[in-house]
C-alpha cells in the first residue's frame, strides 16, 4: 500500500467527518433560530415540534457518522490485514524494508541536528 493511497483514504475520512460536523452545526443553528422565533406565549406544541425535528436530524447525523466510521474501520482493518499477510509471506523483505526506513530516518535526524 503506497503513501498516496493512505493519504487519500485519510483525506476521504477527514472530508466526510468535516461534512458531518458542518451538517450537525447547521441543524443545531436552525433549531436555535426556530426557537428564537417562537412566540413565548405560543403553545408548547410549537417548541416540541421544533425539538422533535432537531432530534430527528441529530439522529440522522449520528447514523451517518456511525456508518462512515464503520466503513473507515472496515477499510482500515482490510488494509492492515493485507500488510500483515505480506509481512507473514515475505518476512525477510519486510525486515530489510524496515531496516532501510529506519536507516533513512536516522540519517535525516542526524542531518537535522547538524
Amino acid at each position: 500500500m503506497s503513501n498516496e493511497t493512505v493519504n487519500q483514504t485519510i483525506g476521504k475520512g477527514s472530508a466526510g467527518i468535516e461534512h458531518v460536523k458542518i451538517q450537525a452545526a447547521e441543524t443545531l443553528e436552525e433549531a436555535a433560530r426556530k426557537l428564537r422565533n417562537v412566540d413565548v406565549l405560543s403553545q408548547g406544541e410549537d417548541i416540541r415540534s421544533i425539538l422533535d425535528d432537531a432530534e430527528g436530524r441529530i439522529h440522522q447525523t449520528r447514523a451517518a457518522v456511525e456508518t462512515g466510521y464503520e466503513r473507515c474501520d472496515t477499510e482500515f482493518h482490510g488494509r492492515l490485514e493485507s500488510i500483515e499477510s505480506y509481512i507473514a509471506d515475505h518476512p525477510l523483505q519486510a525486515v530489510l524494508i524496515a531496516a532501510a526506513v529506519g536507516a533513512l530516518i536516522g540519517m535525516l535526524i542526524s542531518r537535522a541536528k547538524d
